[in-house]
């Protein structure tokens, strides 16, 4: 299972928004039992600087307990002072 997230990073915070992803979010999930690779990516073609973040889950009942966490909550409140239309989904592979 992959979780997935998308974002807008707001004007000029693009070094924050990415020493925030690699140096607290990519870092916090990896600590994780049961998530085994995490991965930031960047979109630069449109006029918006968006990023994406895949995280790749082992077990759906840890990634329950994961989000329950306070320090996963608060991730997500700090994401959302440096980016907009923050979206995620659970995808699961097919092939």
């Amino acid at each position: 299972m992959i979780y997935h997230m998308t974002c807008e990073v707001a004007p000029g915070k693009e070094d924050a928004m990415d020493a925030f992803l690699i140096g607290k979010v990519k870092k916090f999930w990896l600590s994780n039992e049961g998530i085994s690779r995490v991965h930031v990516f960047g979109d630069h073609l449109a006029n918006k600087s968006e990023r994406f973040i895949t995280i790749e889950v082992g077990d759906y009942s840890n990634f329950d307990k994961i989000l329950a966490l306070d320090e996963c909550k608060g991730l997500r409140t700090e994401l959302l002072t440096l980016a907009s239309n923050v979206q995620s989904r659970i995808m699961e592979v097919i092939e």
